[in-house]
């Protein structure tokens, strides 16, 4: 084919391009149309078309190739993406691990709170009596310990929540490797310790409110990466177990790319019960119903997201 026709046939092609490059927002065909750009280059080169359109070639593609994988924004609206879409996609795709370590958490704390409110005395089975006469002195009503002490107080307890919930979050995903029971168990055994401490302190007046107040707002975001984490090690816990025809290193290394963001949403999650609990939760100046207004507004946005968000309209 002459150069002559070969222009002719492909002219459109690279006229749409450039239009595409001069626009503010490319259109999703455009990795398509530099997939058929770099063809004609490759076919340009290797009949020795001339010099200039080769280069006219080369410079299209090397513009259009930045301005799909180099482009900033677009760096930014993945990370929107996966926020909007992805992210929820991915937690109801894994539904079973997920409702696993729903049941595994709350299962075990209503178990126990309902034993304590039962008889109380079954709490000392689980805590010791120095640590419940600790957690009663610090959510008595006007305790010091509990209330705000001025600004840099808060970010220091920002930066202990954050380290604290983390690492958490990351312990249990990483019991996972004991073919998930250790996921399992740090699972459960938060829900037991929820289920004592809670039981224990709504046996009062005085501790009842200034516990519950404190704890309903951040633990929309802290429970929910906490049961994340335990079904992201649950899942990685399956895979050691039933590898299928793969060595269990092999399917590790298969199953990373799902399960990591899984835990990186987790992770996020705690991130965001942390700013909460160390600005918002320990305010004694702001009305408990206020708190219980919030805290249920939060569970309930968490609920919708992960029930609603990334769903196609169409479908």
């Amino acid at each position: 084919m002459k150069q002559r026709q070969f222009e002719a046939r492909h002219s459109a092609l690279w006229e749409e391009v450039e239009a595409e490059l001069t626009s503010k927002k490319p259109s999703p065909t455009l990795p398509s149309r530099y997939r058929a750009l770099c063809h004609t280059l490759a076919v340009a080169r290797q009949r020795g078309y001339s010099p200039s359109l080769v280069a006219r070639l080369d410079a299209l593609a090397i513009n259009t190739h930045r301005a799909i994988y180099s482009e900033a924004g677009s760096r930014e609206y993945a990370f929107i993406r996966w926020l909007k879409r992805d992210f929820p996609r991915l937690v109801r795709a894994e539904w079973r691990v997920v409702w696993i370590s729903i049941i595994a958490f709350f299962g075990v704390a209503a178990l126990t709170g309902g034993l304590i409110a039962w008889k109380p005395e079954i709490a000392y089975a689980f805590t010791p009596p120095h640590e419940l006469a600790s957690y009663e002195a610090m959510y008595q009503k006007g305790a010091h310990r509990l209330a705000r002490r001025g600004e840099a107080d808060d970010v220091m307890m920002f930066g202990f929540y954050i380290w604290n919930n983390v690492s958490i979050v990351f312990r249990t995903f990483a019991g996972g490797l004991l073919f998930g029971l250790g996921a399992l168990y740090a699972t459960a055994f938060n829900g037991l310790h929820l289920g004592v401490i809670g039981a224990w302190l709504s046996r009062t007046e005085a501790t009842r409110d200034p516990f519950w107040s404190f704890v309903v707002t951040h633990t929309a975001f802290e429970v929910t990466g906490l049961i994340l984490a335990g079904a992201a090690g649950l899942k990685l816990g399956g895979v050691l177990i039933a590898p299928g025809r793969m060595t269990r290193v092999a399917a590790l290394r298969t199953i990373g790319p799902r399960i990591l963001p899984m835990l990186s949403g987790a992770a996020l999650l705690t991130f965001m019960a942390a700013f909460i609990e160390g600005f918002w939760s320990a305010r004694t100046d702001v009305p408990s119903l206020a708190k219980y207004i919030v805290g249920g507004c939060l569970w309930f946005a968490v609920i919708c997201y992960f029930s609603f968000a990334g769903r196609d309209r169409a479908a």
